[in-house]
């Protein structure tokens, strides 16, 4: 089943589907086709590894709806400016992990915050779901800052074997 799109005061959040991400592994432009919002040439740093990863998980798992990749849409130019979701079901200790990612020419307006606000507003409605985690590099920048302002509390360092030092953050929803 696909979940509904997150709205915030800004955004909205839509879920990605199979077919939003086979379109999104042949360019930007079929994206654009599949999904009905004009797309950022910026819009992702990451390139189609995530899109592959997430569209195999989709395929072998239907219950996995939902908890990948979403698209944040600038309500007002219905221009996608990022991606957005979260790592994978909820894991055995009834957490969830997000990640999101704003294009450059869209960073510091806080439209990241209020797209990490509209992941972890969707899960606290969710009974079952004890806390969100997330993952920034070790230091002090603009993600650990958002992470901060919604309530995150860091919770460890580990070494990424490709990213090196990362820093480990958790919001409880228990409370």
């Amino acid at each position: 089943m696909t979940p509904f799109p997150i709205e915030t005061p800004r955004l909205i959040l839509v879920p990605a589907q199979a077919v939003h991400l086979q379109a999104a592994l042949v360019g930007r432009e079929e994206l654009e086709r599949y999904i009905g919002f004009s797309v950022h040439p910026e819009w992702t740093e990451f390139g189609n590894g995530p899109w592959a990863f997430a569209l195999e998980r989709l395929q072998a798992d239907e219950r996995e709806a939902g908890w990948w990749t979403w698209f944040p849409v600038l309500k007002s130019e219905e221009l996608i400016i990022g991606t957005c979701g979260y790592k994978g079901l909820p894991n055995e200790a009834h957490q969830v992990e997000i990640g999101y990612e704003i294009a450059p020419p869209f960073r510091g307006q806080g439209l990241a915050t209020e797209c990490a606000l509209g992941l972890v507003d969707r899960v606290r409605q969710m009974d079952v779901i004890s806390g969100v985690q997330a993952h920034t590099l070790a230091e002090e920048n603009a993600s650990a800052s958002i992470l901060r302002k919604l309530g995150f509390a860091q919770t460890g360092e580990f070494i990424d074997p490709d990213d090196g030092p990362v820093w480990s953050w958790l919001m409880n929803l228990d409370q």
